[in-house]
């Protein structure tokens, strides 16, 4: 069950109003953002290996060439949305709508994207460290989407609610870390 093509334009939606959202937050340009290695892919475009079960989107890291000089290899980030888990949540969740659930999921890829990069979390992390990040780009992801006013946000804000609650460990400056 892959996205239709008036579903794909909703991605592409989704993707500039995340991509807006984070710029003004981070304060990026777009010389920032071709720093920032990513690509977002739907089912059609993954690999076997990107595919998943239980989640609306999962994010896979692959070395990429480096610099000219050939000195290093750098990270390249996958945003990999598992439309067939987003279309089944349409299909069982009375009222949700595709857009404000794909901008919350988009947003929060890509704020653990920047978050890779500018070293405020690791990828390769425990269990537990893991679940710390996840609560707090899930605050961040409401804080930054709540000023939008997008119709049907609300509900997607409620059934992520408990992901916000799931730990009091969130550093007190958290939401102050900027570009």
């Amino acid at each position: 069950m892959c996205f239709n093509a008036p579903q794909m334009r909703t991605v592409e939606q989704a993707v500039a109003v995340s991509e807006e959202v984070i710029s003004d937050h981070f304060h990026l340009t777009i010389s920032h953002w071709k720093k920032y290695r990513y690509d977002i892919k739907t089912l059609k475009e993954l690999t076997r290996d990107e595919i998943v079960l239980d989640v609306f989107a999962q994010i896979r890291r692959y070395a990429r060439p480096g610099p000219p000089d050939g000195l290093r290899l750098g990270d390249f980030f996958r945003i990999c949305l598992q439309d067939h888990n987003i279309l089944t949540a349409l299909e069982r969740e009375t009222g949700l709508d595709l857009l404000p659930l794909l901008t919350y999921v988009v947003t929060h890829e890509l704020l653990h994207v920047i978050r890779f990069y500018k070293f405020f979390q690791f990828f390769d992390v425990d269990e537990a460290q893991r679940a710390d990040e996840e609560v707090r780009v899930h605050h961040l992801t409401y804080d930054l989407l709540r000023k939008q006013k997008l119709p049907g946000m609300e509900m997607i804000f409620d059934f992520y609610a408990d992901h916000r609650r799931t730990a009091d460990r969130i550093d007190a400056d958290f939401f102050s870390q900027g570009p």
